[in-house]
């Protein structure tokens, strides 16, 4: 075995979403939600794991959701004659 043989082939490093999540100063729950941060599920698993790479080329890529805007989003006015909301307490119905 050459001893400068292990410098240039690193394995990828693989993060948690609690590691990642800490990487990038983002949250868990955000880390769920954007679908456009590559990730990768462990087969038979609810679990993700993310490769520090490829969060490395999507930070750099800038291809970030654009945030909403004020004509994104629907105002209405509050209707005060709105049907009652069923509640299984009839006390509350």
């Amino acid at each position: 075995m050459i001893p400068g043989a292990a410098q240039n082939h690193t394995a990828p490093e693989i993060m948690t979403l609690a590691e990642a999540a800490a990487y990038l100063r983002l949250s868990k729950s955000t880390l769920y939600q954007r679908k456009d941060i590559p990730r990768h599920r462990i087969p038979k698993s609810r679990e993700v794991r993310f490769l520090k790479e490829e969060l490395l080329a999507w930070l750099r890529s800038g291809h970030v959701a654009p945030a909403p805007t004020d004509s994104d989003v629907l105002t209405l006015p509050l209707d005060r004659t709105a049907a009652a909301v069923y509640h299984r307490n009839p006390r509350y119905r």
